[in-house]
């Protein structure tokens, strides 16, 4: 049975900074610790699933790996290709919204590889910019999330970083309220293509 992902991503970065991100080689998921990933495993209420990830992830990681090559503009692209990704940018307020929904055929790797698309976007951020990134699964309850900030990518934990979660949530709304509706702007393959030949 076909198994899907929704991610979704609020972020401020200026233009510029985001065509370094699309430009920039993508990082193998190895190339954060394997303690980082944890993350990933624990938030799911089935202690049954959270202990199946936790054994799988190296080798889950290592599986990631073996798809990661190229740029962070030829996933997106392809992504774009298939109508699974949606892409909006306000130059003014460097506000950027990603919306995608994906088959994924192996769970956590899966998941790991959303995630280590858009951490790439931590490396090209600078000072004040920002972000949250929100995976939800259709396979069971629940939604990760990471925080994106400059050089540093970490998982949410509900409980632990409520407050943290909060101001995220906060400032990813400010975001989506920022960039134009959709229908309003270019496609998403158009606007990454603009961004590429800049």
């Amino acid at each position: 049975m076909a198994r899907y992902i929704t991610v979704t991503a609020a972020v401020t970065i200026t233009e510029p900074r985001l065509r370094a991100y699309l430009r920039s080689p993508l990082a193998p998921a190895s190339a954060w610790p394997e303690s980082d990933w944890t993350g990933l495993c624990t938030p799911w209420t089935e202690r049954a699933l959270r202990d199946q990830y936790l054994a799988e992830l190296p080798a889950a990681v290592a599986e990631c790996d073996s798809w990661l090559d190229g740029d962070h503009a030829d996933h997106l692209l392809e992504l774009a290709e298939h109508d699974d990704l949606t892409l909006r940018h306000d130059e003014a307020t460097s506000a950027l919204t990603l919306d995608l929904d994906t088959r994924v055929d192996f769970e956590l790797p899966g998941m790991i590889w959303a995630f280590t698309v858009l951490r790439g976007l931590a490396g090209a951020m600078a000072e004040g910019d920002g972000g949250l990134v929100e995976l939800t699964p259709d396979w069971t309850a629940g939604t990760v999330r990471m925080l994106l900030a400059p050089r540093r990518s970490a998982f949410l934990d509900p409980a632990r970083d409520a407050a943290e979660l909060a101001r995220a949530r906060d400032a990813a709304f400010d975001v989506r309220c920022a960039v134009p509706e959709p229908g309003e702007e270019e496609p998403t393959a158009g606007l990454l293509e603009r961004l590429l030949a800049a």
